[in-house]
C-alpha cells in the first residue's frame, strides 16, 4: 500500500444528499484517483487527486446504513493546499517537518472528526470544513466496511502483473461513484463526454500491451540455437495507536 501525501505532492464532494449542518463523522474510505490534466481558468496542469469518504452515524438511510459524504483533494501538503488545511484542523495540530516529507494517509481510516456541510451553487451538499471531533479524535470501528482503493494494485491488473491484490482493487473499483471511476479509468460511454484514463492507468495499459506483443522470430545461427534450446531434454538432471491520544 502506497497511499501517502507530502508537501511536494501535487472540493468537490457529496454522496447521499446530506442536509446542511455540522456532524460527527468517521473516515471509512480512501481513494487514490491518480494523475490527470485539469483545466482551471484556461490553464492546463497535471493534478494527482484523492478522495476521502466519511460516514455520519447520526444520519441513517432507510436501510439503516449511515449517510456518507466525500471530498476531493489534490494530493499535496504544500502550505496553501486544502488537504493540509483540513488534516491539520482535523487533528488539531500542525504537521512536523518529517510528516510533511511523507504522511501515511491510511492512518485516517476509522478516525473521528467533525465536518461542516453546506449547499453549493447547484444545490448539492459539499464539505466546507473538517475539524477535530468534539469528543476528541479517536479511532473507532466503522459501520461501513473500511476500504482503501489502491491505484498501484489496480494498475497491476492491466500491466501484466495481475495478482490477488489487483483483484481486490478491481472489486473495490466497482463500488466507487461513477464519476470517480471515470476519473481513474476513463469514460467512452455513448452520450457521455469522453474522459481519458489517468496517466497511471494509461501507463499500465501500455505496459500490458507491450508484454503481449509477440517476439520477432530469430533467423540464421541465432534461430538454430533458439530452435535447439526449445527441444525437450530427456536426460536427468492494525495500525497500532501509540501513547499520543491523536491516532494520526
Amino acid at each position: 500500500m502506497a497511499l501517502t501525501t507530502s508537501i511536494g505532492s501535487g472540493g468537490e464532494s457529496s454522496f447521499e444528499s446530506v442536509p446542511p449542518g455540522s456532524y460527527e463523522a468517521v473516515c471509512y474510505r480512501l481513494v487514490d484517483a491518480g494523475t490527470a490534466e485539469e483545466d482551471y481558468k484556461g490553464e492546463i496542469s497535471k493534478k494527482h487527486k484523492l478522495y476521502i469518504f466519511w460516514e455520519i452515524p447520526e444520519l441513517k438511510l432507510d436501510d439503516g446504513r449511515p449517510y456518507s459524504i466525500f471530498n476531493g483533494y489534490t494530493n499535496s501538503l504544500n502550505e496553501r493546499s486544502n488537504l493540509r488545511r483540513d488534516l491539520q484542523a482535523w487533528r488539531n495540530k500542525p504537521f512536523s517537518d518529517e510528516e510533511l516529507e511523507e504522511f501515511d494517509l491510511t492512518k485516517l481510516l476509522g478516525v473521528t472528526c467533525k465536518i461542516n456541510v453546506v449547499m453549493n451553487a447547484n444545490g448539492n451538499p459539499k464539505i466546507s470544513g473538517v475539524f477535530s471531533s468534539d469528543n476528541g479524535v479517536k479511532r473507532v470501528k466503522t459501520i461501513n466496511e473500511s476500504q482503501i482503493f489502491d491505484l498501484e494494485d489496480y494498475c497491476k491488473e492491466f500491466s501484466g502483473d495481475a495478482c490477488a491484490e489487483s483483484k481486490v482493487a478491481c472489486d473495490n473499483f466497482e463500488t466507487l461513484p461513477r464519476f470517480v471511476q471515470w476519473r481513474i479509468a476513463g469514460c467512452d460511454e455513448n452520450g457521455k463526454d469522453p474522459v481519458e484514463p489517468c496517466f497511471e492507468v494509461k501507463a499500465a495499459y501500455k505496459k500490458g500491451l507491450a508484454a503481449l506483443a509477440p517476439l520477432p522470430e530469430k533467423t540464421g545461427l541465432g534461430g538454430i540455437a533458439s530452435s535447439q534450446a526449445k527441444k525437450p531434454n530427456n536426460s536427468v538432471a492494525e495500525p497500532l495507536i501509540d501513547d499520543d491520544d491523536i491516532p494520526f
